[in-house]
């Protein structure tokens, strides 16, 4: 099974950010830690999460690859080593494109699983900014995604993402976003997405709802 290297894992407290004129509670900038930490059923002890967007046992970690870099460098200013969208995990080689939902990973002594994309919001385009950022986002895919833990167990830097298991159900987690971003989607595209036994227990509920108002 494959191999992915975390460049970083971050964590921070929530905070009341100002960017321009918008002011609000978050956690979104994130620093690496430097020792080893507890991953629980929520996420890194260290972490914390405002729970109307993020956090809960379906989004407990954040991963964004790091191989996004150079598509927004070229268009935004950043600094190298930071949480660039306030996400835990920064990666390399793992891709919206080729990542399922359910797929395992051994992450330190813990088992994590992917559940759902992550959803741009307007925070990370405050944070830079630049309001058309989260249609960028949504146009070009490259979203990240969340997991759930399976096993907690404790991480600490230089540890890597091991797949142990690829789901049998085969939806990527770009599926899942081009259903989600469709201007009008199908039949097709929800019952393809909810065949993933594994998606998120939040997200679940609210595709069900709208493959039903198509019938």
């Amino acid at each position: 099974m494959e191999t992915y290297k975390v460049k970083s894992i971050n964590v921070a407290r929530v905070e009341t950010l100002t960017f321009g004129s918008k002011t609000f509670e978050s956690a979104l900038l994130k620093s690496p830690i430097t020792e080893e930490m507890v991953v629980t059923k929520t996420g890194l002890a260290s972490d914390e999460q405002t729970p109307e967007h993020h956090g809960g046992t379906e989004k407990a970690l954040c991963l964004y690859p790091y191989d996004h870099h150079d598509f927004w460098r070229d268009w935004m200013s950043m600094k190298e080593g930071e949480s660039m969208f306030g996400e835990n995990l920064t990666t390399e080689g793992l891709l919206e494109r080729d990542t399922f939902i359910g797929d395992q990973f051994q992450f330190g002594e813990a088992v994590i699983q992917v559940t759902e994309p992550r959803q741009p919001c307007f925070k990370i385009a405050a944070k830079y900014d630049k309001p058309e950022l989260i249609v960028r986002m949504r146009d070009s895919g490259y979203t990240g995604f969340y997991f759930r833990v399976l096993k907690e167990g404790t991480v600490k830097p230089g540890d890597d993402l091991k797949l142990i298991q690829r789901d049998p159900a085969g939806v990527t987690v770009q599926h899942v976003n081009e259903l989600l971003f469709a201007k009008k989607p199908t039949k097709e595209q929800y019952e393809r997405v909810l065949s993933a036994q594994a998606l998120s227990k939040t997200l679940r509920p609210k595709l069900e709802k709208k493959l039903s108002a198509l019938h």
